[in-house]
């Protein structure tokens, strides 16, 4: 493992070993990574590090896709689920290996600071870029049905303002032929086509 402390408050630049991670291991890390970059948060705990991600409480299965996917990066862990004042929940784990798994920590919120993949965490989102695309829209996407002239139009969209994550997701998009709009901070996903295979693999959050 090779690191170094960054300027900027980056934690570390690193080279991560994943020979050994299996099909599911990688697919779930790609999951989590998505969710990470929306909803998700490390800090320090004393000599420890705690991932929390924050979740909609009236969203049960998201939640729970949520726990066993930390559950299979961190097995050995105990995952905890905790209530804020408002509608949110929040999974919690402990470990000293958030940082090395998820090197895109730093100072301040992620729109105002660089948000780039470590080559090998390309290499695995590339690989499995459904589970990534899954883990972003989990955290700020949404499936709306809007009525125009008397008929339903359903179709996907996902708001981020960080520009490096917005790269990233359309991005998976082309990788997944999946054709969008943009304008200001919101991707909207309406060919029918692709809304279709979306219902087919992702569907409505819930």
């Amino acid at each position: 493992l090779k690191e170094h402390q960054a300027e900027n408050g980056s934690v570390r630049e690193q080279q991560v070993n994943t020979e050994n991670w299996t099909p599911l291991y990688r697919s779930t890390y790609c999951y989590l990574l998505g969710l990470y970059l929306g909803d998700g948060y490390i800090s320090k705990s004393r000599n420890t590090q705690r991932l929390r991600i924050f979740l909609d409480q009236r969203q049960p299965n998201i939640l729970q896709r949520c726990i066993d996917a930390v559950e299979t990066i961190m097995p050995d862990k105990k995952v905890s689920v905790g209530k804020t004042p408002s509608e949110c929940v929040v999974v919690s784990c402990y470990t000293n290996r958030w940082l090395d798994l998820f090197p895109q920590h730093g100072k301040g919120a992620k729109h105002t600071r660089k948000i780039e993949l470590a080559d090998w965490q390309r290499e695995i989102t590339q690989e499995y870029p459904l589970e990534f695309f899954r883990g972003l829209y989990h955290s700020d996407g949404t499936r709306i049905e809007p009525v125009i002239y008397n008929r339903v139009y359903a179709r996907y969209q996902f708001t981020q303002v960080s520009t490096d994550i917005q790269k990233l997701f359309a991005e998976t998009c082309d990788q997944l032929g999946i054709h969008y709009t943009f304008h200001g901070v919101n991707f909207t996903i309406a060919r029918r086509k692709d809304v279709n295979y979306l219902d087919s693999v992702i569907g409505p959050k819930s």
